[in-house]
Parts: structure tokens; C-alpha cells; sequence
């Protein structure tokens, strides 16, 4: 997303502005402005409540929209739906009339009336990284899910004003403070809507990376000891500037939701929130997951927010945003994640390693590797990615998994065609110069395309049409070999397999899913199924162990009820066709290798 230049000024300076030239004089065009006040006088019903002070609008009518979805997650959300009680006014108080003319957009009619006003509620009780909540204890928001915007008008700069509930005593936001108190500026809507805010009394620590002051939000109680996470924090967002090597900041904002379970983060061009376990902190493990997610979603700053598909901006709030290239900006995020962890000492290079062969065994293992590409899953995310069903293992596969092992693939054969003199990074550093700095817009397939073949000196384009656009199997045996690694794989289990998941959750033993081309797939067991008798006797802790562990060659004879009838179904159980996949170095590696493992995981 690319910042707008506009330079906002006072309501005062620009409404009714006349400018004279002497026996010529005349009226300049009249400026538009905008400004918002969020208030939440009730927080505990969940409500934020808006207002809207519109100036220097001259036509019979405006139009006035709700986003559909939020940048960064690509899934039409409707948010709409939680919004009551829109009405319009002058700025003398008489009522305008308001139609709905489509699911998101009220057409606000007021002839002869430049400036006017709007206010409506919004119901905010999603407490997530792409929606927004409040409750008696804190508030939080995403623009888009919040603030509306003059339809013709999207870029036009606003203030908001935050009138935070009685005893909140902070508001932590990337938004640029202006006069007055918690008051902010936006350059455009597309910087509202990309700059959430945290309203409450939570904890704000601070550091300062690569010259830069960080904040971070800290809501909600956990234990842990403060100026370890504020040095992990710094050493990693270091970490993270040395990829691109040019820093576009002059500020940033960690908003951290410490919570019962731990759901993600959303990356913004100033700012990111993270859902992260309260009790994340308390242990090694826990402590690198979360690491994990700050260089996740603080890599975006560069990958997506700046580097970034030419459909990624500027947004369409109407509407999906199609493109091929969420492996890129999701999946590549994904891979430089764990790269950051290991270049900063957070991973050591065998722990690196172990992810790696993990991150194949989950890909190799999914079914639906074999029927979707990564630039499917990609264009698909809108229907398939945030609406998986019982089916979805087997159709689809993530583009954050496989983007994460193309770009494995990448780096080593950049590293490879360049005799260790250039990897990854250099991509990233070529498309962050040609096309946000210079072009100031996104990139193609094509030119994501050539800029690798740039910097690798040769053309990868049979790579890209047969493993990203295609589903031929990644050859990692051969890329990992260029850095003087082997990859091996053996049986994930000498157990065999009905090709089923269960659960009892519900105190019912439910077959969840069946896997493409197993045992249940080929029988007719059916996701739903509830298991009555297995081999004759009730579900139990022992009858379901033997269940899913059952030898291979061995008949297992199911009772299911399904739409209220009963029936007899008998399994074989099959060999299990997961394997698990093992990086290891060589024992000597060439000269050669150990310039592109140097490259690949050097410093």
C-alpha cells in the first residue's frame, strides 16, 4: 500500500477558501474535508459509536461506504452487518435523507447543503486480528471494519478524534498525532483503514531498531519478564531490516493481544497486531513461536505493504482483489520468518533444519498438494482459504506451507547459478527499488518472474510454470544438495491406517474426515459418520485407540448411524503413505556448497 501525499489541513483553512487576483477575482474550488470521532460511552454493550463531519461536499447527494473485508485477510466479511442506526444531519441539526442503496453504502441526500454530518453504531464484539471488539475492559479496531468513507472521495486526508470510555487512559495506534487530545491525522482512507488502534490502560513498552522508536501494546495479563521481550523483540525487527536493507519507518507499533489462546496477527503499513497465549512467554518453545510471529508480521512491512502484487493496492473495499501471488507475499513472509529467527541466534541452524523438514513432510503429506498449485490457492483464497471444510485436505493446499518451500527452492538455486555471490534477498531488494521506489506500484507474475531470473543470471520460468502455476513436485533433494544437504524420509508410522479422523469432542465418536484415495474413501465412510460399534463393541478410550492404530492387512468392521439409519461398514486397514522428511548436512561438502549454505544461512 502506498502512502498518499496529501497534506491535510485545518476545516477552518480550507472551508469556503477565496482566493482574489485582483478586478478578477474569483472562488477557488471549495476542498473537501473530513474528520471522525470514535466515542464508546457503553463499552460493555460493544458498541463503538462514529461520527462523521463532512465539509465542502457541493452535490445533491454523497454516498457513503462500508469496506466488505479488510487488506491482509482475503475474505469478504460483510461488515456492514454490524452497523444500526445511521442517520444524517446538517450542521444546523435538520435531519437529511439516508437510503440504502446496496448491502454497503448509504446514500446521504443533502441539496444545497455542503456540509453535513453522520453517525451510526457499530456492534464490535469479535475479538480477533481482522474485526473489531470492545467490551467494559478494552477497545479495539480495525478502520475497515469501523469507519466508513465518502464513496467518491477515498482519498481524501481526515482527523479523528478518540474519546476513549471513563477511566481508559491510553490510546496506541500508528495513526500520526495532531493537536488536540488523542487526536490523529490520515493521509487517505487507505491509512485509517491500515492503522489499528488499542483504546484502554494496557502496558506500552518501547525500543528503537535500525534508528527507528518502536512501540509495543501490551493488553491483557501474562507473565513474563519485560525487558527480555523488548530485547528479543529489537534483535529480530534488526534482524528483519538487514533483508531489504532500506528502512521506510519512522515509526512503528506492536498491538499485542495477550489472550486464553493465541489466534494470529494482521500486518499494516505501520503497525501489526498479534493474538498471542498469555502463558506464550514461559517457555523456550513458546517464546520462539512468538518471535516467530513479530518476524512474520513485521516482515510484511516490507513484503506486501511495499513490495507487493499489483492487485494488493490501491484497494477495492467493494470486493475480493484477485491475484496469483499470496505465496509471495504470504508465503515468502513465511520463509523469511524463520530465516530472521536463525540469522538473529534465535534458531539455531539444526532447529532451522528440523522446521525445514517439517514444513515438507506437512506438504508432501496433504492430498490436495497433488490437485491445487500454489498460484490456485492463491487466487482461490477468497472461497477456500478461510472456509475450509471436511474436504479441504484433500483439494487444497496453503500458500503460506507452499510458498514457504518455493522460496527455500529459490534461495538455494539463487545462490547456486551465482556461485554463492547472491541469494533471496537480493530479489527482495530489486523489487522493493524498481517497484515501490521507483514505479510506485506492484509487480506482475511477469516481472516477479524476471526479477528472479535478474538476479539469478538465468530463467527459472520451467520452475515457476511446473511447481508454482503447476503441481509437479517440488524437487528439494536437488536444491537442498546445491548447499551440501540431504533430505530423507521414512515412514511417519508402521501403523496402518483407515484413512479417517475422529473425534469424540461432543461425547459422540464423529468421523470428521477421510483422505483422497485411502481405505474410508474408498469403502464409503463419510465425514458426519457417527461410530456406533467398533468390531462389535461401543467406542472407548481402548476401542478407539485400536481404532487408529489398527495393523496393516487388518478388517475392522464399523456401525455408523448417518441422516438417523444405521449401517455396517468394514475397513481394511492400509499401510500408512505419510512419510517424514529429514534435512541433514553432508559429512564433507564441497567448496562450492559451503558458499551456497554460507549464503543461504550465513550472517
Amino acid at each position: 500500500m502506498l502512502r498518499n501525499s496529501n497534506v491535510l489541513m485545518s476545516a477552518a483553512g480550507l472551508a469556503g477558501l477565496l482566493l482574489t487576483t485582483g478586478a478578477n477575482a474569483r472562488p477557488a474550488a471549495v476542498v473537501p474535508t473530513l474528520r471522525y470521532t470514535l466515542a464508546m460511552p457503553l463499552p460493555q454493550s460493544h458498541y463503538f459509536e462514529v461520527k462523521m463531519e463532512l465539509g465542502g461536499f457541493p452535490a445533491d447527494y454523497t454516498d457513503v461506504k462500508m469496506p466488505v473485508w479488510a487488506p491482509g485477510s482475503y475474505l469478504v466479511r460483510e461488515y456492514a452487518k454490524n452497523v444500526e442506526g445511521f442517520q444524517a444531519q446538517t450542521s444546523g441539526g435538520q435531519a437529511l435523507t439516508v437510503e440504502k442503496i446496496n448491502k454497503n453504502t448509504w446514500r446521504v441526500r443533502h441539496p444545497k447543503q455542503a456540509n453535513f454530518r453522520v453517525s451510526y453504531r457499530v456492534y464490535a464484539f469479535e475479538l480477533s486480528v481482522r474485526t473489531s471488539f470492545i467490551d467494559g475492559d478494552h477497545g479495539y479496531l480495525n478502520g475497515s471494519s469501523v469507519f466508513m468513507y465518502p464513496a467518491d472521495n477515498k482519498m481524501l486526508g481526515s482527523t479523528l478524534t478518540v474519546q476513549p470510555a471513563a477511566g481508559w487512559e491510553k490510546v496506541s495506534t500508528a495513526l500520526r498525532p495532531v493537536p488536540g487530545k488523542f487526536t490523529y491525522k490520515a493521509a487517505s482512507y487507505d491509512e485509517l483503514a491500515d492503522s489499528p488502534i488499542e483504546i484502554g490502560n494496557q502496558k506500552v513498552l518501547e525500543f528503537t531498531a535500525n534508528g527507528t522508536p518502536h512501540q509495543v501494546a501490551m493488553y491483557g495479563t501474562y507473565t513474563a519478564d519485560d525487558a527480555k521481550i523488548v530485547a528479543d523483540m529489537k534483535r529480530v525487527c534488526e534482524e528483519a531490516h538487514r533483508v531489504v536493507g532500506q528502512n521506510p519507518l519512522d515509526h512503528y507499533v506492536f498491538i499485542v493481544h495477550n489472550l486464553e489462546r493465541g489466534g494470529g496477527g494482521l500486518e499494516h503499513l505501520y503497525s501489526t497486531t498479534l493474538e498471542v497465549s498469555r502463558t506464550t512467554y514461559g517457555t523456550d518453545a513458546g517464546m520462539k513461536s512468538f518471535l516467530g510471529l513479530v518476524a512474520h508480521e513485521y516482515f510484511h512491512l516490507w513484503n506486501v505493504k511495499r513490495i507487493r502484487p499489483v492487485a494488493l493496492g490501491p484497494f477495492n473495499y467493494d470486493q475480493e482483489n484477485y491475484t496469483h501471488m499470496l505465496w509471495v507475499s504470504e508465503g515468502m513472509t513465511e520463509y523469511y520468518s524463520k530465516q530472521i529467527l536463525e540469522r538473529a541466534g534465535v534458531l539455531t541452524r539444526d532447529e532451522y533444519l528440523g522446521k525445514l523438514g517439517n514444513a515438507i513432510t506437512e506438504v508432501e503429506n496433504t492430498p490436495g498438494n497433488r490437485i491445487q498449485s500454489a498460484a490456485e490457492s492463491s487466487f482461490d483464497a477468497w472461497i477456500k482459504y478461510y472456509r475450509p471444510n471436511e474436504n479441504a485436505n484433500n483439494t487444497q493446499i496453503s500458500y503460506y506451507s507452499k510458498g514457504d518451500l518455493i522460496g527455500t527452492w529459490l534461495d538455494l538455486s539463487i545462490a547456486q547459478a551465482t556461485n554463492g555471490a547472491k541469494h533471496l534477498d537480493d530479489v527482495m531488494r530489486l523489487l522493493y527499488d524498481t517497484y515501490y521506489v521507483k514505479a510506485k506500484r506492484g509487480f506482475t507474475d511477469q516481472e516477479y518472474q524476471d526479477a528472479v531470473a535478474t538476479v539469478a543470471g538465468r530463467r527459472l520460468d520451467e520452475f515457476f510454470q511446473n511447481s508454482v502455476y503447476g503441481t509437479k513436485p517440488i524437487d528439494f533433494a536437488t536444491a537442498l544438495g546445491y548447499a551440501g544437504l540431504t533430505l530423507t524420509s521414512a515412514p511417519l508410522s508402521t501403523d496402518g491406517t483407515l484413512g479417517a479422523n475422529f473425534s469424540n469432542r461432543t461425547g459422540k465418536l464423529l468421523v470428521t474426515s477421510v483422505v483422497r484415495d485411502g481405505a474410508a474413501w474408498n469403502t464409503g465412510l463419510s465425514a458426519t459418520d457417527e461410530v456406533l460399534l467398533i468390531n462389535g463393541a461401543a467406542p472407548s478410550d481402548e476401542t478407539v485407540k485400536a481404532l487408529i492404530s489398527s495393523p496393516v492387512g487388518t478388517d475392522v468392521k464399523l456401525q455408523v448411524r448417518r441422516d438417523g439409519l444405521t449401517r455396517d461398514i468394514t475397513l481394511k486397514a492400509l499401510p500408512n503413505p505419510d512419510r517424514k522428511f529429514t534435512v541433514q548436512p553432508v559429512a564433507s561438502p564441497t567448496a562450492a556448497q559451503q558458499k551456497v549454505l554460507a549464503k543461504w544461512l550465513g550472517k
